[in-house]
This record gives structure tokens, sequence and C-alpha cells, in this order.
């Protein structure tokens, strides 16, 4: 080897060294940053002719592994769906209470009837009379009180649909400018690790939202696709559609995509989760709020309103008060009005005591004694009309006769079908509590593969920092003994 081949091969390896100690300082600085990927330099053989002249930086390469990804990310969906869930379960189960809780619908229930009871022992006792018309409207209105629960839920989940969708495009927007610009960085040779960071953290925040497939073109260029098949980026971005409800009320219901709720389209295809059609999305964070919206907050409220209904057909029973007639409103009304079974829908939200007892109103308490219709005060003594409410309360009616209630069977009490209810919503609760633990934990396994496997071990990094050291001091060297050469020649000459 002459000396100048010496020298060619130990510059250009001064410069790789230079490259690599550059690039191993900044995965150094980086390690803490959410997103970063370990950056490598490639080397390569430089030739000139047929004569090797050194190495050469080929280029600088972000650590990838797609399939390593794409496994996280469908557990970062899988954990959004469920964790959506989980969230509004607890908020309705929260709403509920338990016995234990002196503000529950079961604990006032009993309050109620246990004031008729009490005043069934003294009938002409004021303060108990007024106690008992106060704990009916404290009764009707937690019913009030769970009905908007239940709508205000179902209303949030609308709107939270509406802005994971408007994040959703903003993000398939960033991806297509990234493709488009890692695309001419690659056609002109330069690096574009710091590019794909940030397409990678886009992709996560569309991964989350609903799942994705993803390939990589020889240029560059990330191509994203649901799982059935749909495009949704590449050097453009389709955009989600969907259209936010502007007012909730009960009942509303998103029915094959003709209903008045709004379903989920790409590109005019329907994808909404749990929709009838063929390319419907399955999983991700909007998975789990279409499912709150459309499977999990209805189911409650159709029972909330079997609750609501079951307690004015049992107080409004001519049979139980005689002064009134069939089709009379009893002592709780639909808003004031007697209550029909046709209208069952959103009853928890509109079921009222009766004005003619409500203190509030003007109404006399005494009523709930001597009858809801009395043209005049009955004895004093008389009980047999507070029993047969307070018993009324307690009787078993078969629970699968209108007004049925859903999930539950047998001859229960008003009492034990809020029992039933509350207990469905917590034993849901818990096994979604339980989903989420499960997946939390495999989700966070897969991360930490992830990070070993594409984040920055520092440990390993100063190791090379050394290596470059040796490398660039032997590099050095060689220069220093070629001088040294080409020194002796000259005082030869």
């Amino acid at each position: 080897m002459s000396i100048t081949n010496a020298l060619n091969n130990a510059l250009s390896g001064l410069r790789a060294n230079g490259r690599l100690a550059d690039i191993t300082a900044g995965n150094l600085a980086n390690a803490l940053t959410p997103g970063y990927g370990r950056q490598e330099v490639a080397l390569a053989s430089s030739v000139t002719g047929t004569q090797g002249t050194g190495v050469r930086v080929a280029g600088v390469v972000r650590v990838t592994d797609p399939e390593l990804s794409t496994a996280r990310r469908m557990a970062d969906g899988d954990l959004a769906e469920r964790a959506t869930g989980h969230s509004a379960l607890q908020r309705l189960e929260a709403a509920f209470g338990t016995l234990e809780d002196p503000g529950s619908l079961g604990a006032l229930l009993a309050r109620f009837e246990a004031s008729l009871r009490a005043l069934g022992d003294t009938p002409e006792n004021g303060p108990r009379q007024q106690a008992a018309a106060e704990a009916a409207g404290d009764l009707a209105a937690k019913f009030n009180a769970l009905g908007q629960a239940v709508t205000d839920l179902r209303a949030q989940t609308d709107r939270g649909i509406a802005s994971t969708v408007e994040a959703t495009n903003t993000a398939l927007e960033g991806v297509a400018r990234l493709n488009r610009q890692i695309q001419i960085a690659v056609a002109a040779g330069r690096e574009t690790a710091p590019l794909i960071d940030r397409r990678e953290a886009l992709i996560d925040q569309v991964a989350q939202a609903l799942p994705v497939r993803q390939s990589i073109r020889p240029d560059g260029v990330i191509e994203l696709r649901t799982l059935e098949g749909i495009g949704l980026a590449d050097v453009t971005a389709r955009r989600l559609d969907y259209t936010a409800t502007p007012v909730y009320e009960p009942g509303l219901r998103y029915d094959d995509g003709a209903g008045t709720l709004s379903g989920l389209t790409l590109q005019g295809i329907d994808i909404t989760p749990g929709g009838p059609g063929a390319q419907a999305v399955r999983g991700g964070a909007l998975a789990g709020l279409f499912e709150t919206r459309d499977t999990v907050a209805p189911e409650i409220e159709t029972q909330l309103d079997s609750l609501a209904a079951d307690l004015v057909t049992r107080l409004a029973d001519p049979a139980i008060d005689t002064t009134l007639a069939p089709g009379d409103a009893g002592l709780f009304t639909d808003r004031g009005s007697a209550f029909a079974l046709a209208d069952i829908t959103g009853i928890a939200s509109r079921i009222a005591l009766n004005a003619a007892v409500d203190p509030a109103e003007g109404g006399d308490p005494a009523l709930l004694r001597d009858g809801l219709n009395a043209a005049s005060p009955g004895p004093s003594s008389e009980d047999g009309l507070l029993r047969a409410l307070a018993d009324a309360l307690s009787a078993p009616r078969d629970v699968t006769a209108p007004p049925a209630t859903p999930g539950l069977a047998g001859q229960l009490s008003l009492a034990e079908r809020i029992d039933g209810v509350v207990e469905r919503i917590g034993t849901a609760r818990v096994g979604a509590e339980l989903e989420v633990t499960t997946l939390s934990a495999a989700r966070e396994a897969l991360a930490s593969q992830e990070t070993a496997r594409l984040g920055v071990d520092t440990d390993l990094e100063l190791s090379r920092l050394v290596e470059i050291e040796q490398a660039y001091a032997a590099n050095a060297q060689v220069i220093q003994t070629a001088a040294r050469m080409l020194d002796e020649l000259q005082r030869i000459q």
C-alpha cells in the first residue's frame, strides 16, 4: 500500500468516526425523549477504480421493527377501547350508588317505603305526611338525575367521537405531509430519521383511535389502511366523516345509518363500529366510544326507564287508591300527566311527584292518606291506603311483563329490580376493569420490548463512544506515521 493510499484510508476513517460520534452523541442526548428511535450509521467500502480507498458513510438509518410496533399499536387500541367502556361503567355505577349510600336509588326507595309505613302508624301526623311526600319527591328527583346522567354520558361520548375523529384526521394529514417530505429526502439522499420519528408518533395516534395496517414503499412512504383494507393515508390523507349530535334526548338510536345519530364513514363507506357495514371498524378508542353510545348506555337507559315505569304503575292502580279512575295519574306522573306504557322511553327523566300531594307545588300531603282524588278528608286514623301503597312497592312482579326490565328474570319487588340492575352494572364494571388490567399489562410488556429494541441503551452507546475514540486514535496514528515517513524521505533526499 502506498503512503497516499494509507493517508486516504485514514482520512476516510476519521470522517466516518466523526459521523459515528455525532450519531452516538445524538442517541445519548435523546435517550429519554419519547418516541425517539435509535439511529445507526451504515458504513460501506469506498472504491476508486479497482483500488480500495477506505470507508464511507452510506447513510444514517433509524432502527425499526414494524412487526413489534404494529403489535404494540394494536395493544394500544385494545386498551383504549376497553378503558373507554370501563370509564363509562364507573360513572354509571357511581350515579346509581350502593345501598349504603344514602343518596342512592335503592336507599331513597327504602326511605320512601319506610316513610309510608311510619305514616301508617300515625296517619294523622302532619310532619310524617310531609316527610312521606318529600321522600316521594326525592325518589322522583333521583330518577330524573339518573336519566340525565345517562343522557349526559351519551352526549359527552358523542362529542368524544367527534373530537377523536377530528384529531385522527389531523394526524392522517400530518402522516401524508411527512410522507411527502420523506419521499423528497430519500430521492435527494438526505437523512430521514427525524422525519420518521415524527411520523411514527402520528401513526401511534391514529392506531389508538382505530386499528391500522401499514406497508413501506421503496421511496420511504408508509401506506396506512384500516384492517378491512380501506386506505387512510399515503402521500394524501383520506378524511373520516362524522357529524356530532347537537341536542341529545333519551331514546336516540343509531339504526343502520338511517337513525337520528350519525355513523362514521370513510370515502363514503360506512365503517361505524358495531354498525351493519361490512367494513365496520373493530377495535380502538372509536370502537369503545361507539359501544358506549350505542350499546352500553342505551341498555342502562332502557333498564332505568323500566324501573321508573314500574314505580309509576305500581302506585297508579285504582284497586289500591279507590279515588282513582282508570287512566288517572297516580302518585307519580309523566310530567304531570298520566303515564302510558307506550311512552316508556325517557320516563326516568320525566317522572314527577303528583302536584296534588307535593308541598313544593302547594299540594296536600294528607292525600297520601285520603286518596289523590278525595273530595273531602277521610278519617284521620285511616291507614289502609298508606299500607297498600307500601305493600305495592314490595310486592313481587314478573320482570318480563310490561314494564319489563331487560337482563332480569323472576318475580321481584321494585327494590329487588333496582338491586338487580345495580348488580349488573357493577359486574360489568368489574369485568371491564379486569380486562383493562390485563390489556394494560400486555401493552406494557410490548412497549418494553419495543423500547429495548428501538430505544437507546446508554451503556451500549457509551461503550461505542470508547470504540469510536480508539478507532479515531488508530486512524490518527496512521496519519502521524505517514507524516513521519514523508519527513524521513525528504531528509534522505
